[in-house]
């Protein structure tokens, strides 16, 4: 059966939901990098009261640690956003779901954070931020190729291999975020070593899409 072809209206609808939707995603983003620095301990030594940067670094260490790993982790979920989104004329419902869901497991994942703060590193803290981050990957990825799959949302001049070379690119911290769940239960040090395995499928996954493409 032949798809119906879309109204005017309707392109014009799916255009501004999909400007909507950018700026949603973007106040998210945003409110996820203030609130993640709000996270930090205060820089006051707790039995003198006196006002002392290094408190930061000395007393919370593990907790510093962790801010950077979250900043880094959302910055870079940012910027595949914008990749993703920016090379798109249009939404639809489904797609506009999975955007949104997307941002809902990266809420839960601000969430674990401040929870791993609270509890010093809790085996199901950590565990809530490897799933958590690992599904908002897939969902952002799950959005992307059901964006492709439907020409009409792609930006015309977006090529096949750059369609894949996007998903490609995406698709290293989820992956990575899997990675880390294990050790999650053996410890917090191992458990944030864990996510350098993100380097290692940016390359084999780069080196995959130059195989595929290779010669065309």
């Amino acid at each position: 059966m032949a798809k119906k072809e879309k109204t005017l209206a309707q392109k014009e609808r799916d255009a501004t939901q999909l400007r909507r939707l950018q700026t949603l995603m973007d106040v998210v983003f945003g409110v996820l990098l203030i609130r993640i620095f709000t996270l930090l301990p205060h820089p006051v030594r707790p039995e003198t009261g006196a006002f002392d940067p290094l408190v930061i670094f000395t007393e919370g260490g593990e907790n510093f640690i962790m801010f950077i790993v979250g900043f880094i982790l959302i910055t870079i979920y940012w910027i595949q956003n914008n990749k993703t989104t920016g090379n798109l004329v249009a939404t639809d419902g489904k797609h506009t779901a999975l955007s949104i869901a997307q941002l809902l497991f990266l809420l839960l994942y601000l969430y674990s954070v401040r929870l791993d703060m609270e509890t010093n590193s809790d085996v199901l803290a950590l565990f809530m931020q490897s799933v958590s981050l690992a599904l908002a990957g897939f969902a952002g990825v799950a959005a992307w190729v059901y964006a492709t799959k439907h020409t009409e949302m792609v930006s015309e001049a977006v090529s096949p291999e750059e369609a894949n070379d996007l998903k490609m690119s995406i698709l290293a911290e989820p992956l990575a975020a899997v990675v880390t769940i294990p050790f999650a239960f053996i410890a917090p040090g191992i458990w944030n070593l864990s996510w350098l395995s993100v380097i290692v499928f940016g390359i084999f996954l780069k080196r995959r899409h130059k195989k595929r493409f290779e010669g065309t």
